[in-house]
């Protein structure tokens, strides 16, 4: 089921499969979409309820054109009006990349609406700087040419890489980059490179948690780790020859994993 819901004035685009409680809500990152799960959620859903939505600036959601629209306090009471309008609580929530940080946060402040935390190729407090000269650039190519461009050459470079993305997950990064608001691309990677540390905060969790990883993700790595060791009771969980999507490279390992972590929620 595919819906629309609008938050600040803002459409989301979401959708629903499976039932069963407790719901999982799965939360992509930065140039991702609901399509990141597209592997894995008919086996997720065979026996419970699973969300997933685009964030704003991202998939089908609406782009709001103005770059002060997106923040990672927006991102967070985007997710908020979600579980509260879609009457989530208590959940299983996933957050991938720049969703973990929002998943995070979420956390933090509302650790008595979980069932659950899954933390997938992230960290608590920015791993690395996204080098301004490549936004610049990419921000370039989209204003002169469109985000379908910046697809292209994006899908370009990563099939050059030692380990190219199948022509399925091709289609997904062009269909995401095309879609994607050039506003959210130079304001969330900003965001990235200077969120304050959620460390502390994460230490006092008290409740099952899961950091996953890509062996690959070597940005990320070091991350999960800290993560692992700050969240108290945290398993963690590296899928071997994955990288930053791991649900993708190897959706058989981590269902499996996240199965094993469900089955301790």
């Amino acid at each position: 089921m595919t819906e629309t819901i609008s938050i600040d004035g803002v459409d989301l685009t979401y959708e629903e499969w499976g039932k069963g409680d407790p719901p999982l809500l799965l939360l992509h990152g930065f140039t991702g979409s609901r399509l990141d799960w597209a592997d894995v959620v008919d086996t997720l859903a065979a026996d419970r309820r699973v969300v997933a939505y685009d964030q704003r600036g991202h998939g089908d959601s609406a782009n709001v054109g103005r770059p002060a629209a997106y923040t990672f306090d927006r991102l967070l009471a985007d997710l908020e009006a979600i579980v509260e309008q879609r009457s989530l609580a208590p959940f299983h929530l996933l957050g991938h990349s720049m969703g973990g940080v929002i998943a995070m946060r979420f956390a933090i402040a509302h650790p008595e609406q979980l069932a659950s935390l899954v933390l997938m190729d992230t960290a608590g407090a920015p791993a690395g700087q996204i080098p301004q000269g490549w936004v610049d650039h990419v921000l370039g190519v989209a204003r002169e040419k469109g985000m379908g461009a910046v697809a292209e050459m994006m899908i370009k470079y990563m099939s050059n890489q030692p380990v190219a993305p199948r022509p399925a997950v091709q289609d997904r990064i062009r269909f995401k980059l095309t879609n994607m608001d050039a506003d959210a691309f130079a304001a969330l990677s900003a965001e990235l490179n200077a969120y304050p540390s959620l460390l502390a905060g994460l230490a006092g969790l008290d409740l099952p948690a899961t950091v996953l990883v890509g062996e690959n993700d070597t940005g990320l790595r070091g991350g999960a780790d800290a993560l692992a060791a700050t969240i108290p009771g945290a398993h963690l969980v590296v899928i071997p020859g994955a990288g930053h999507s791991p649900q993708e490279d190897d959706p058989g390992a981590w269902t499996a994993a996240l199965a094993e972590h469900l089955g301790r929620g």
